[in-house]
């Protein structure tokens, strides 16, 4: 028999999801599979099978693969087949263009909710756990929601932060993952004098590669900027543009390796928020993450795939009386986001500037 395009198409897809990890309690394995049985859980209490201890409530929420398959991907056009595969099979690295169906579903066949359980997050439980990129286009869209799961993020949901690290384990640190000059003030990490009054743009940002700057401060003025290691993941920082010459550390070598399509920088309406669109967590310092009363502010990690509110600038008018405790700028306005490597008091880093890779968002309006 021969096969259509769209079939292939289809078939692709379905070979391209992502498989449920094992369930701690149970140890079984959850995936979606091509059965029309047996339906499969969306809950977390119980194993991948219906149980007694499923409530109705829970139960009414579990549906079979074969429905899954049938009513979403059928509803799709071939052309929007081919933009949502482009976008599974590079990982987000091909955003392509929105892919629409109708907003009016039941709750419990979302096809946006449906297409990131499927190609992302198979733990994912409700729509409010997403939030979606600056780069889709149909946010106000009454009639049609995007399924594209790329063109979707995760939120971050608060974390324990990890135990206190011994600082005395320092010493085991290896030489190349060392700052050339940690455990002394390296002088300002903002402008030093760049950037003058009246220029236009809502940030600037600086690149650093442990204590050293690399190339001059890019200036925004769009709403949203991609920052990413090389063409062609997109315009904007491109960080490779900066760096022609090799690393001298080995530390930045594999760092800027795992930074890929990077971090995705947006000013909103209720602050700044950083979308990781890279392999590796990032992690992020900034006034406005934590109860005044706390400081220095804490370093906050986000996992790929999930997003954070940065920057709140009422909070921020909040904390120009801080006094930090670790090196770095003093600015109220300034965000340091370090790709990979985390610091601070909970890792074996302890300045940013032994981070490996790292940008300072310098936030107007203290330009």
């Amino acid at each position: 028999m021969f096969r259509t395009k769209r079939n292939t198409l289809a078939r692709r897809l379905w070979k391209a999801r992502v498989v449920k990890r094992e369930h701690e309690a149970s140890g079984e394995t959850e995936t979606f599979s091509s059965s029309p049985t047996p339906s499969y859980c969306c809950c977390c209490c119980c194993s991948s099978k219906h149980t007694n201890s499923c409530s109705q409530q829970q139960q009414q929420q579990c549906y079979s693969a074969e429905m899954v398959r049938s009513y979403l991907l059928k509803r799709l056009k071939e052309s929007q087949l081919e933009m949502l595969l482009a976008a599974v099979e590079s990982r987000g690295a091909d955003l392509s263009a929105c892919v629409l169906l109708p907003r009016d579903q039941p709750p419990l066949l979302d096809p946006r909710l449906l297409c990131c359980q499927l190609w992302r997050w198979p733990d994912l439980r409700q729509d409010a756990e997403l939030k979606r990129l600056p780069v889709c286009r149909s946010s106000k869209d009454t009639v049609y929601i995007c399924c594209n799961p790329y063109h979707w993020s995760r939120l971050c949901k608060p974390e324990s932060p990890p135990p206190p690290y011994c600082r005395s384990a320092r010493d085991r640190l290896k030489p190349e993952d060392r700052a050339p000059s940690e455990g002394q003030c390296p002088g300002s990490l903002t402008t030093n004098g760049e950037g003058e009054a009246g220029e236009r743009g809502w940030c600037k940002l600086a690149y650093w590669e442990l204590a050293s700057r690399v190339g001059r401060l890019f200036s925004v003025e769009l709403p949203a900027v991609n920052v990413f290691t090389s063409l062609p993941h997109g315009d904007g920082l491109c960080l490779a543009a900066l760096t022609e010459d090799d690393p001298p550390h080995e530390s930045v070598r594999r760092t800027r390796a795992k930074i890929g399509l990077g971090v995705t920088l947006s000013q909103e309406e209720d602050g700044v928020w950083a979308y990781n669109r890279s392999d590796s967590p990032i992690f992020v310092n900034s006034p406005t993450l934590v109860d005044p009363d706390s400081r220095p502010p804490p370093v906050c990690r986000v996992l790929p795939g999930h997003c954070l509110n940065i920057f709140d600038a009422d909070k921020a008018a909040c904390a120009r009386h801080w006094d930090f405790a670790t090196t770095g700028p003093v600015d109220p306005n300034s965000v340091r986001i370090s790709f990979a490597k985390g610091w601070g008091s909970k890792y074996s880093r302890q300045e940013i500037t032994a981070c490996p890779c790292w940008l300072e968002v310098l936030l107007a309006p203290c330009r």
